[in-house]
């Protein structure tokens, strides 16, 4: 009798432990949260519908990462930034359709397509994307960010024929030359394959020629703030700038 009650005592006893391990794995279980990202994901796009690129920045983790296509990685909210901010000062505007969102316990991911118009509603661009979400202090944040363009790199991309004068020719030059030369600055902006001419008889009078995929958001560039600074430190005269588009 006293080794059925003692086994009835153990049995008991893995029982109770059984019930208490279920209840622990139920309650720390952690709690489906895709649909804040979908949510927060529609928050981007109106933010870019309606120019409001502080919107957009304040969606992303101080320490962030960009992957864009046909440029290199880029770190920060000042990234975010200048990449959306662009895109605002251009007058473009997107749409973005869900494939997935995951998240649970603080971290998730979403997935979608996407498309962009240009200020007067001609679709520039399409692709896909996926984002890398955190929970940062109780807030939902975009920790990764990449995506890409189902068109090819530049892809009806406008020839421009770009004239100017510069403080010195040498100085200017040297811009365009070597590592994290001017030639990555005008990649990051959507213009490609930039040649650059200079004068023998007048070496301060220059020449460009350029593939610029998407023109005002090129104009936007080198009247912003950052085109600004480039040229300004590159000795580039803005008076007699001349731009030639290709004749097709």
């Amino acid at each position: 009798m006293t080794r059925v009650w003692n086994l009835g005592i153990a049995r008991y006893g893995v029982g109770a432990l059984a019930l208490v391990l279920v209840f622990s794995v139920v309650a720390c279980a952690p709690q489906d949260q895709s649909a804040e990202l979908g949510a927060l994901t529609d928050g981007w796009e109106n933010a870019l519908n309606n120019g409001d690129v502080d919107g957009i920045v304040a969606l992303y983790a101080e320490d962030c990462v960009l992957m864009p296509p046909n440029a290199e990685l880029a770190k920060g909210q000042g990234a975010a930034r200048g990449a959306f901010g662009e895109m605002i000062a251009a007058g473009q505007t997107g749409e973005l359709d869900t494939i997935t969102a995951k998240a649970a316990g603080g971290v998730g991911y979403h997935s979608g397509t996407y498309w962009i118009k240009d200020a007067n509603g001609t679709i520039i661009d399409r692709g896909k994307y996926m984002e890398g979400w955190q929970k940062i202090g109780g807030e939902w944040k975009i920790v990764h960010d990449i995506w890409n363009s189902d068109l090819a790199p530049f892809a009806g991309a406008t020839t421009v024929a770009i004239t100017h004068n510069v403080k010195d020719g040498d100085h200017w030059l040297a811009a365009w030359q070597g590592e994290d030369s001017r030639h990555d600055d005008f990649a990051r902006h959507g213009v490609a394959n930039v040649r650059v001419f200079q004068n023998p008889e007048a070496p301060n009078k220059i020449g460009l020629l350029v593939d610029v995929a998407d023109m005002a958001a090129f104009e936007a560039f080198l009247n912003s703030d950052e085109g600004a600074a480039a040229k300004a430190e590159d000795g580039v005269i803005d008076k007699g700038m001349g731009f030639y588009m290709e004749v097709k």
